[in-house]
């Protein structure tokens, strides 16, 4: 007789034949069906787009007359490898978050684990950097630091901005004033209060019900991107500026993850439908429509590097990503102000740092956080065992 381990390899040992041959390298299977498949790279895609933030951060951070040029803006002209990386972030955050929400469409446990994965690596990261290392690397005296601040502002509008998830405050007073980026402390939290509302938008979409309707909802998320992005694409006149704008296009991102998890059942990927939309972004690069061609390469490369290739797992499923994030550009500072003056080098030097960071920050406070995400009071637990199935 077979054990139970046995059979499980041996069901394993069945996928894995079924995958091979012409017919699923060309057309492979629907997002539903590799979800079901039990298997996925998430852990590794989101430390891919944390790896690519630090080295695109690095080649800017370290500044310099011999600033080498950004390797992806070669390629894919208008795309950097930092803004890579966080729009692969918000892909599969799209994605995730609209189907945490479909399979357990519950406003409050909803709100408070999405609350728990935001806030407490976020809190712990600009709180240590307000009230201890900010006192360390000031150039000011500590009653003006701690009081009036300077001209870039105070550590209160730094700790409440920050804090709130509603409006960010990167700088804090006397902090990194002779680096090639004056002032910026943090200059990654911009894009949370941008995370945090679309986390509200999911909500209000799964309140109203627009998350029953899949085929509508994917039509207007659609309509409302291309009338706030690629309309002022072609158009030249865009609608906002500077972050807003790019804010903007991270939304539409989150969107194109919240469309596929709707339409999952239909949407297929492999390595051949990958294939045909990377040749297709290339050569539109030469073309007017070279945007929406490195839009869809993004959106595509996500799900195809989420699902189809076999990657090593992570030991442990240690999520460092999200500390990577969050800790990567203060401590990039601290590095170019102690003498590193190459992007490379910055990479290379900063990457071990912020990943023993990143993996400290998830075992220490964003896994222990995340076990709360379903923790109700003992009256409603009894109330609820003592209610008949």
């Amino acid at each position: 007789m077979r054990t139970a381990g046995e059979g499980a390899m041996g069901q394993q040992d069945e996928a894995h034949r079924q995958e091979r041959g012409l017919r699923p390298f060309l057309f492979g299977r629907t997002l539903s069906g590799w979800i079901d498949g039990g298997r996925d790279n998430i852990l590794q895609l989101r430390l891919l787009a944390a790896l690519l933030v630090i080295l695109g951060h690095s080649l800017i951070l370290a500044g310099g007359k011999g600033r080498p040029p950004d390797p992806l803006s070669r390629l894919f002209p208008g795309i950097q490898t930092h803004t890579l990386g966080v729009m692969m972030f918000f892909v599969i955050s799209g994605f995730l978050i609209t189907l945490s929400w479909q399979r357990r469409p519950e406003l409050w446990r909803f709100l408070r684990a999405r609350f728990l994965r935001l806030w407490p690596g976020l809190a712990t990261c600009v709180l240590a950097w307000a009230l201890l290392f900010g006192p360390m690397l000031t150039v000011l005296p500590m009653e003006r630091y701690f009081g009036a601040g300077d001209s870039f502002g105070s550590v209160y509008a730094h700790l409440a901005g920050n804090l709130s998830l509603m409006k960010v405050h990167p700088m804090l007073p006397g902090v990194f004033t002779k680096v090639p980026v004056p002032h910026y402390a943090n200059g990654s939290l911009w894009t949370i209060p941008v995370e945090a509302g679309l986390y509200l938008c999911v909500a209000a979409l799964g309140l109203v019900r627009l998350l029953r309707f899949p085929w509508l909802t994917s039509f207007l998320l659609c309509m409302l991107f291309g009338w706030l992005v690629l309309w002022p694409m072609y158009t030249g006149r865009p609608m906002f500026s500077g972050l807003e704008r790019f804010g903007v296009q991270l939304a539409g991102f989150f969107a194109a993850g919240s469309i596929a998890c709707l339409l999952r059942d239909r949407i297929r990927m492999s390595h051949g439908i990958m294939l045909v939309v990377a040749v297709a972004c290339v050569a539109g690069q030469r073309t007017t429509h070279a945007m929406p061609f490195t839009l869809l390469f993004v959106v595509c490369l996500v799900f195809w590097l989420a699902y189809v290739p076999r990657l090593p797992r992570i030991p442990r499923d240690v999520d460092a990503s999200y500390g990577i994030y969050l800790w990567g550009f203060p401590t990039q500072q601290v590095l170019v102000q102690a003498g590193i003056s190459n992007g490379w080098a910055l990479f290379a030097v900063a990457t071990p740092i912020v990943v023993a960071i990143g993996t400290s920050s998830w075992l220490l406070v964003e896994k222990p956080c995340l076990r709360l995400k379903d923790w109700r009071p003992r009256r409603w637990r009894m109330a609820a065992a003592r209610t008949p199935a």
